[in-house]
């Protein structure tokens, strides 16, 4: 493989494959209870549709297909022709079909979820992380209606590291591949070179360890101020410990092994704030609906 830095991508062409990547209506809801897989598994799927190069397509196999920088002759007419196969064709073939698929979640709505289903814009299946605790099989959400991607495994961890993605028509390389990117980590905030812009770290709620090779050695992004380290299904009155990060606390009782009505510390000031909780008098509280409350973190406006 190949680990040298990717640089020569096309700006406009990743940007106009961004714009038309997750555009498709948002998939249905889902409960906080995730199903079990290990990252491994998820890298695995993944792999999938890179070595079939799977064409993107904002569509499922055979559907008509809405983004026009895939049409050809037929104008809007066109149908995703893509590879066909049984196990993915129900999946639209853009950016968020290809992590809905990797992750095992169901092709809900017209093939899969949208980019705003992700965290941290949507947190019923995910929640974001520390970009330097990065493991195989986690993703990076960029803006609602932008670009998701996957992450592979580092070259050298919190530094550079391999991405599958699929990029979108206009891509020189209109098809699920990978690639390798230096990357910058600030708290849940990565900056990809190769993709030329910054993305939130984000993990699926069922993924369990053993995630492969995570390469490079230790993380070396430094330890996020939401970390959790009391295990999964510990839960305060309105948090919930998931993944070594804590979130607010879901609805799913079940999710709860142990509950302790207690605050949680947090250092990191009032007015610091994640997607989905608040540092307010030195502890962590759910977020509230005031943008003004939030002057810093990667939750800040």
């Amino acid at each position: 493989m190949n680990t040298t830095p990717l640089r020569f991508a096309p700006v406009v062409s990743l940007l106009l494959a961004a714009a038309a990547c997750s555009s498709g209506p948002g998939g249905e809801a889902v409960g906080s209870s995730s199903a079990a897989v290990d990252g491994s598994t998820i890298v695995s799927r993944g792999m999938e549709w890179v070595n079939a190069e799977l064409h993107y397509c904002q569509a499922a196999h055979d559907d008509v297909d809405g983004d026009s920088s895939c049409w050809a002759w037929e104008g809007s007419s066109h149908r995703c022709d893509r590879e066909s196969n049984a196990a993915w064709n129900d999946y639209r073939s853009d950016c968020s079909g290809f992590v809905t698929y990797s992750w095992g979640l169901p092709p809900v709505g017209d093939g899969g979820y949208v980019t705003s289903d992700f965290a941290p814009y949507g947190t019923s299946f995910s929640h974001t992380i520390d970009g330097g605790d990065l493991q195989p099989g986690d993703a990076l959400n960029k803006n609602p209606d932008e670009h998701i991607i996957l992450f592979k495994q580092w070259v050298s961890a919190g530094h550079s590291a391999v991405f599958m993605e699929e990029p979108g028509c206009s891509s020189s390389t209109p098809y699920a591949h990978e690639f390798t990117s230096d990357v910058s980590i600030s708290g849940d905030s990565v900056y990809v070179d190769y993709e030329g812009a910054t993305f939130y770290a984000i993990r699926y709620n069922g993924t369990t360890s053993g995630g492969g090779s995570s390469s490079g050695g230790s993380s070396g992004g430094g330890s996020s101020p939401d970390a959790c380290d009391k295990g999964d299904g510990f839960c305060t009155a309105t948090l919930q410990c998931d993944g070594g990060h804590w979130i607010v606390r879901q609805d799913d009782a079940a999710a709860c092994t142990t509950v302790d009505d207690v605050q949680e510390d947090c250092s990191a000031g009032g007015g610091y704030c994640t997607a989905t909780l608040q540092c307010d008098g030195g502890h962590w509280v759910p977020r509230q609906d005031d943008p003004n409350a939030c002057t810093s973190g990667p939750g800040a406006d």
